[in-house]
């Protein structure tokens, strides 16, 4: 079984870009690598289950709904692991309700989960807030600086408790604009390090 990676950030962070770099990277090194879209898998229950049919609606779904889908997809990742090197898992740390900040990943889904690392891609509020301006494929709620700096920290609290739950540490990444191959090497060094000790 691969070891299984969550890689999170803010939306806006650029983690997609500094991810598929660092798997292309690991790919071409002969590694077999997987990446999966938590909140996709969650989706995919959600619109076999008619909740919803946006993968933006799922936040505002009731959290029992929302916990169950957390759980289906947990025990789908947890399948996808057994074949590969590495299994990454794009996930957010926490999601907005209409209650407030609720974790992603918790008890409720990490027991279905073997995680062996954690990173977080992170950016500067001000590259944050301009990217999601830039950013036309998301429905996404404006947020001023102050609420971007709380949600940066907040995100790092959550990597903390998950690190102590999961005996995995935790790596931070900074990816700055027209940066992000240097992030990506970063992380590219992170992965390489964890598969030789697998």
């Amino acid at each position: 079984m691969g070891g299984i990676v969550v890689v999170s950030g803010l939306p806006g962070v650029g983690k997609s870009t500094v991810l598929n770099l660092a798997i292309e990277k690991l790919r071409k090194g002969g590694l077999s690598i997987k990446l999966v879209n938590y909140g996709t898998i969650m989706l995919d229950e959600a619109v076999k289950n008619n909740l919803v049919q946006h993968r933006d609606k799922i936040r505002k779904l009731k959290v029992a709904k929302q916990l169950e889908l957390q759980r289906l997809a947990a025990k789908k990742i947890s399948e996808l692991a057994e074949n590969v090197d590495l299994l990454i898992v794009d996930t957010h740390l926490f999601i907005v309700t209409p209650r407030g900040r609720w974790p992603g990943l918790s008890l409720n889904n990490l027991k279905n989960l073997d995680v062996k690392q954690i990173i977080v891609v992170e950016a500067d509020p001000e590259e944050i807030a301009e990217r999601r301006v830039n950013d036309n494929t998301r429905i996404r709620e404006f947020e001023g600086l102050t609420s971007i700096k709380e949600d940066l920290s907040y995100n790092r609290y959550l990597a903390a408790a998950l690190s102590i739950y999961t005996s995995s540490p935790a790596f931070f990444v900074s990816n700055h604009n027209n940066l992000a191959d240097v992030a990506a090497e970063h992380i590219y060094n992170v992965l390489k390090k964890l598969v030789e000790e697998l």
